[in-house]
């Protein structure tokens, strides 16, 4: 079998040296639309969106590291992998058609760590021989953390420690950086020794790593993800507490995380930028509503926990705006509340989380317990009270008192209410991150 796009003289380097560059294969429109379909799985991994994702420690804090199980939850995604240019070309290589065995993202935020030298071979189970399909999605460059890949795939298994190449054999073997770019693609045969180096530069980088075996052998990517999260279930995803543990191989050099839940450098930058200042209402923007809300909450007397609750119990909105292209945002429930609460989850415990996973339900206990609280809602929030669910039935309500954070709910919905003030003074979000620190160390 013989892809007329493969030229003989290209299956003969992959068959010598185990690995092929393809360069300008790909059309800046197709590489944009990857940029984005990317993206999209890049801001889903803060709030435990689809997929399977892993976050490393760098010196900025932590960092996403890798995502995978992508093409169940992305079309566009699923057709570039499983049909076209890319599938075929593998096809052409193992001279039948080839059939996806995963597939991934990795991200080299600046500071992002590499992998030791080592073979894919040894962390792909249930068949033999897999080619690999790297399509970077920015330059890759020995500054941004490339690949180094050497010959050797003849050799089969190396010798090795937990799918890291022995130190005496990888010394041995000669190493060669391959820059890509935008457009190229680069295939690698299983077998092929490979290594990268940390991102040096200030510029994050991204690519998609496909995997691919022949069709023949069989279709094993279920199998294969299912097994990856029994395995993962319950571990503390490292190696010996001292790398992070994204594969089978202990290969990956990323620092663990060690105390997700204790960096905001991630959270209050989310405070600083765009999105904070899109409108909340008709008349002050996202951020200053949290911060209203929490002068609220400071001047009721309210707990340290209920004021970092009142600050950013709509940080959902922020995230839910980056996430989907929302035109008419009060025509669709897109359960702020939820993205919020699991995504602070990271920071803090429930005394927090628990009143801005509530607050909307508060709204709902409101509106049918408080007629003047009713009377006094704003045109916005009648709108979203609709999609929100209407007001509670009795039922409900009695089902609602009896939840831990049903009285802290109930205040910070109040402060929600009072926070659209165009012409009140607050002091800026720095002022209130001693507070979340201190929370965030509990």
């Amino acid at each position: 079998m013989t892809d007329p796009e493969l030229t003989p003289e290209q299956s003969a380097v992959f068959a010598e040296h185990g690995f092929l560059v393809l360069r300008g294969v790909l059309s800046s429109e197709q590489v944009d639309e990857l940029r984005a379909a990317v993206g999209r799985f890049e801001r889903h991994a803060l709030v435990s969106g689809p997929g399977m994702h892993h976050f490393e420690e760098t010196d900025q804090g932590p960092r996403l590291a890798r995502s995978e199980d992508l093409i169940p939850h992305d079309p566009l995604l699923r057709d570039f992998i499983c049909t076209g240019l890319v599938i075929d070309r593998v096809g052409a290589l193992m001279g039948e058609p080839a059939v996806l065995y995963k597939e991934k993202v990795n991200y080299k935020h600046p500071g992002g760590a590499g992998f030791a030298p080592h073979q894919d071979a040894t962390a792909y189970r249930f068949v033999d021989h897999h080619i690999s399909v790297m399509v970077p999605l920015d330059a890759a460059t020995k500054e941004s953390g490339c690949l180094y890949v050497s010959s050797g795939h003849d050799r089969g298994i190396l010798p090795n420690t937990r799918g890291c190449i022995t130190e005496a054999v990888a010394a041995e073997l000669e190493w060669k950086p391959v820059e890509v770019f935008p457009g190229d693609v680069l295939l690698f045969d299983s077998y092929a020794p490979h290594r990268s180096e940390t991102n040096r530069t200030r510029c994050s980088r991204r690519a998609l790593y496909l995997t691919y075996n022949a069709l023949s052998a069989g279709d094993f990517r279920a199998r294969y993800y299912a097994d990856k999260a029994a395995e993962f279930h319950g571990a503390d995803g490292t190696f010996d507490g001292d790398r992070v543990r994204i594969s089978v191989n202990d290969d990956f050099l990323g620092r663990p995380v060690s105390q997700p839940a204790r960096n905001l450098s991630e959270l209050v930058s989310r405070y600083d930028g765009p999105s904070a200042q899109q409108l909340y209402d008709e008349e002050v923007t996202e951020l200053v509503h949290g911060l209203q809300c929490a002068e609220f909450a400071l001047a009721d007397g309210a707990d340290e926990a209920t004021i970092a609750a009142a600050l950013l119990h709509d940080v959902g909105h922020l995230l839910v705006g980056d996430l989907f292209p929302i035109d008419a945002p009060l025509e669709r429930d897109w359960q702020h509340e939820a993205v919020g609460a699991r995504y602070l989850s990271r920071f803090f415990g429930p005394a927090v989380t628990e009143p801005v996973r509530l607050h909307v339900a508060a709204k709902r206990y409101l509106v049918a317990t408080d007629a003047a609280y009713a009377a006094a809602l704003s045109p916005s929030s009648v709108r979203s009270l609709a999609v929100q669910g209407g007001p509670m039935s009795p039922s409900e309500q009695r089902e609602f008192e009896a939840l831990p954070g049903f009285a802290s709910a109930v205040r910070v919905r109040r402060y929600d209410d009072a926070g659209k003030d165009p012409n009140m003074s607050t002091r800026g979000f720095q002022a209130f991150v001693p507070l979340l620190e201190r929370l965030a160390t509990r």
